[in-house]
């Protein structure tokens, strides 16, 4: 079984899929691996460099200013998505070969049309008031947070097209009883 989690930005995603690893589910986590491929991969880390500017002064890519370039501009972003995204699925069909269950956080799982290699989709949906104050907690500024939720399908939508709705509006006590929920659903199904 294939299971993938997904959620806006800010959701809370990484922090229930970190409840469900500590629960004995191990998640693969793509924004991990999307950063191991820009840090390590000779082959990305070229292309990527030729098709932007966003080298540091020590010659590695400066994130930040990476994703200020793709956040400001859809014909960028394509053109990064279209190095990465291959890579990242192929991993993900690697890594879902080797065990009977696995689940994966694919923040960008619509968006990315990744969502028909997956068997069950978990969205991990929180009001919108409150993925504001976490992301201005994180340093985003007002104007980050508006471009990044921009460039991601609508709550909405990503509902319609998931299976496992998780609220987190709560707490982590809260979440973690949405976690207890989810591996009664995940263990039913085998």
């Amino acid at each position: 079984m294939k299971i993938a989690i997904t959620g806006t930005i800010g959701s809370g995603k990484s922090t229930f899929s970190k409840l469900l690893t500590k629960s004995g589910y191990p998640v693969f986590n793509v924004d991990k691996y999307n950063s191991y491929l820009l840090e390590n991969d000779p082959i990305v880390f070229t292309k990527i460099t030729k098709q932007f500017d966003c080298l540091t002064d020590d010659d590695n890519i400066d994130k930040k200013k990476l994703a200020d370039i793709i956040f400001n501009d859809d014909q960028r972003k394509q053109e990064l998505e279209e190095i990465l995204h291959p890579l990242i699925l192929k991993k993900i069909i690697d890594e879902s070969e080797l065990s009977k269950i696995f689940i994966a956080e694919v923040p960008i799982l619509f968006e990315s049309n990744m969502h028909s290699y997956f068997d069950l989709i978990i969205l991990v949906k929180t009001d919108l008031e409150i993925v504001k104050k976490r992301l201005l907690s994180r340093g985003l500024s007002s104007e980050q947070i508006r471009l990044r939720i921009s460039k991601q399908f609508p709550v909405e939508t990503k509902e319609k097209l998931s299976d496992i709705i998780v609220s987190n509006n709560g707490d982590l006590n809260d979440l973690q009883l949405e976690v207890e929920r989810i591996i009664e659903i995940i263990e039913g199904k085998l």
